[in-house]
């Protein structure tokens, strides 16, 4: 260890006590401006934060509650333009009624904050309900139907909040019309919207004990929902309303400070309005409310500010006797030093120090002999290059260099470096060690020395590398798992004997291709075909024979459809064939040179030729049917009568 310099007198008690005064009192003025000024910024940043806080919970809010909105619309605008006008005719409910309602509930399943899916003909009668066996509805005295009959430019209603009895949960009534190529009303489509999950969000919200969250409609004022509640001025306007009177001049976002209408209380108010619907949210956090911390703050500022009068009285008095101390605190230090020593002489990691300068060590703990297989008195003195490997030696005078510019550039972060270096045992075996470096500065602060921990990591890397290797197995075999998941989910949509698709994927994608074809109105065709005497083919030549057969077939199909068409295994010899964009008359040319294709085959099986032929039965869309199920049926129809036709032979569905 380096000899420490003499203890000295500090220059500063030698100075006469008067100083002592004027720099206490000038410290306590000094610190009354830091403190006024910290509680005037403390107090504009609780202004702000309110602010902040207020517009951050409507943002939310405005996001949430107008993604239901645009979600709700969408549906409701998809039921009105998917629903076939003849649906609302007189007398049609019973023909449309499965259809209809199967559809409303596939839609209500998909969206719980509604309570169902109703629609009303033009005499606001309940026709169709996606909650079977509700009672019989009037919605014509109703304004979320008068509404959208008595204006033909509305294409969206909002009723005022209804809260119906023995069920308090608010609810807002959504409308949509459903009119005719002419523009007259043949009905409505209407959703209840259950406020109760909004309402549980202003519930959770945390405004403080005077805030407020409210919902109100920019068209008309009146108030939706409002935490705490206000029961008796739902559905009415707010008096004196400067937030709506903003609204009505165009803004849809922002913040203002004033009192409350409804009870007086001076709040921080951010609001915004629900995307392109004429609604609102408003939060407000009371002034009371966001200065509570503030107050108490300058409370503990002025505590503090005793304390701080009484420490420096301390400090005085502190002064005064370190005279006396100075001897003590000598004497302290030399003991404290020897300890160390004998810490250092007894640790198992290894301590050392390092001229800077030169770069040699100038002590090494005895712990050095388990670590390196040297003495002590052998390391002291050596150079980088002869206690670390090459790479170390050459990271660590690197790291020398770095250091050493940022602690004269003043940063203070650079004075202790944790770092890896190997370090060459007396056998020429590298050994890994995580080495502390602390940077110790002389009277003037330039560092001359650097103290050192060494503890040796083996046993840390040999686990780390086991470790790493367990991982890359492990995730060799959720690779294995992936590809084999993947493999799965192709077999459970795939025919095992023919590898076209099953029945199963048949259903997903057929319902999706007739909703595409009426969203974009572009035809589907449909063909379904059947092996003709496939039976006395299995008969005559065995089922080894009749499973080649299809497999000629499912073959012969998948070589002549397009990218988008899709050809499925309907079940035992049938198979099925979807047309995407494909018009009635280009399907039945379609299914006819498939049939002369299969008419022209012959399947070698063992040296027998089978030869087969095929009855195809074509459907379209919209012509035969607007539905899977309606199209199933007349494609399968129409290959009925292909067979009895006298079999190998294309029909068309015709009624």
């Amino acid at each position: 260890m380096s000899e420490q310099a003499p203890y000295q007198r500090s220059p500063f008690r030698r100075r006469p006590e008067r100083w002592l005064f004027a720099f206490c009192a000038a410290t306590l003025a000094g610190m009354a401006l830091l403190l006024a000024l910290v509680l005037g910024e403390v107090y504009q940043q609780a202004v702000r934060q309110a602010e902040a806080d207020a517009g951050h919970l409507v943002d939310i809010i405005e996001e949430r509650l107008g993604s239901t909105l645009r979600r709700l619309h969408a549906d409701l605008e998809h039921l009105a333009i998917s629903l076939p006008v003849e649906a609302l005719a007189a007398g049609g409910s019973s023909r449309w009624q499965p259809a209809v309602e199967r559809q409303l509930a596939l839609q209500a399943v998909r969206f719980p904050e509604i309570m169902g899916y109703r629609v009303f003909d033009a005499a606001g009668l309940l026709r169709y309900d996606s909650q079977s066996g509700r009672a019989p509805i009037d919605a014509s005295e109703h304004d979320y139907f008068l509404a959208l009959r008595d204006d033909p430019s509305l294409s969206l209603h909002f009723s005022p909040v209804l809260v119906r009895s023995g069920n308090e949960r608010p609810m807002l009534i959504v409308s949509v019309p459903v009119r005719d190529a002419k523009g007259d009303l043949r009905g409505v489509v209407m959703a209840p919207l259950d406020l109760g999950n909004l309402q549980s969000v202003f519930d959770a919200a945390r405004l403080g004990g005077h805030g407020v969250l409210i919902l109100q409609r920019s068209d008309n004022g009146h108030l939706l929902l409002r935490q705490p509640p206000l029961p008796e001025e739902l559905n009415r306007p707010l008096a004196d309303n400067l937030i709506q009177q903003r609204l009505d001049a165009g803004e849809r976002a922002g913040s203002l400070r004033l009192r409350g209408p409804a009870d007086g209380v001076e709040r921080q108010y951010a609001y915004h309005r629900v995307g392109g619907y004429p609604l609102y949210v408003i939060a407000g956090i009371a002034a009371e409310d966001y200065l509570t911390n503030w107050r108490t703050l300058a409370a503990a500022v002025g505590l503090f500010a005793l304390l701080l009068i009484l420490a420096l009285s301390l400090v005085l008095i502190r002064l005064l006797r370190a005279e006396r101390e100075e001897a003590a605190t000598g004497a302290r230090l030399a003991e404290s030093e020897a300890r160390y020593r004998l810490l250092a002489d007894n640790s198992h990691d290894v301590i050392w120090t390092l001229d800077i300068a030169s770069r040699r060590l100038s002590y090494v703990s005895p712990s050095v002999s388990a670590l390196r297989g040297y003495t002590p008195e052998e390391v002291v003195g050596q150079a980088l290059e002869q206690w670390l490997t090459a790479d170390s030696a050459s990271r660590l005078g690197s790291e020398i260099e770095r250091h050493l510019k940022r602690i004269a550039a003043g940063d203070r972060s650079a004075l202790v470096v944790t770092c890896e270096l190997e370090q060459l045992r007396r056998d020429g075996v590298c050994v890994p060690t995580e080495v502390v470096v602390s940077y110790l500065l002389d009277v003037e602060g330039v560092p001359r020395l650097m103290l050192g921990i060494s503890r040796d990591i083996s046993e840390r890397k040999q686990a780390e590398q086991a470790l790493r290797e367990s991982n890359r197995q492990l995730q060799l075999r959720l690779d294995e798992i992936s590809r084999l998941q993947v493999a799965l989910q192709e077999q459970a949509v795939r025919d095992g004997l023919t590898g076209l698709h099953n029945r199963r994927y048949l259903d997903e994608i057929l319902e999706r291709e007739v909703s595409r074809a009426r969203r974009e109105g572009n035809p589907l065709s449909l063909v379904m075909l059947d092996i003709d005497y496939f039976k006395r083919v299995n008969d005559t030549h065995g089922h080894q024979a009749g499973d080649e057969v299809l497999r000629v077939l499912a073959a012969t199909l998948q070589a002549d459809i397009r990218a988008e068409d899709t050809a499925c295994r309907y079940g035992g010899e049938e198979f099925l064939v979807l047309l995407p964009n494909m018009p009635l008359t280009a399907a039945i040319e379609r299914a006819e040179g498939w049939r002369r294709a299969v008419e022209a085959l012959t399947v070698d099986h063992g040296g027998i030729a089978v030869t087969c032929t095929i009855s195809l039965g074509v459907a379209a869309y919209p012509e035969h049917g607007a539905t899977p199920d309606d199209l199933t049926c007349c494609a399968d129809l129409a290959l009925y009568r292909a067979k009895a036709a006298g079999r190998n032979r294309v029909l068309a569905y015709a009624g």
